[in-house]
């Protein structure tokens, strides 16, 4: 956490989940974030597709944010 940030309060409805589904919600906040960065920033973004790894040109990437309704 980067000093001077503020710890959102989480909803009660939220801590009522069970931790794996908090879990779940958790890494794909994460996730988004990182294909939101990458696109925002012009870089690539490497993936595993199909048991090997592949490279997602800047473009692709932001294509993906803008899918999602990012960006």
């Amino acid at each position: 956490m980067v000093q001077g940030e503020k710890v959102k309060k989480i909803p009660r409805r939220i801590l009522r989940l069970p931790l794996e589904k908090r879990a779940e919600m958790a890494f794909r906040a994460a996730v988004s974030g990182v294909i939101d960065e990458h696109a925002r920033l012009g870089l690539p973004l490497y993936i595993g597709r199909d048991g090997k790894v592949v490279e997602l040109s800047p473009d692709e990437v932001r294509e993906l944010s803008e899918s999602n309704g990012r960006v």
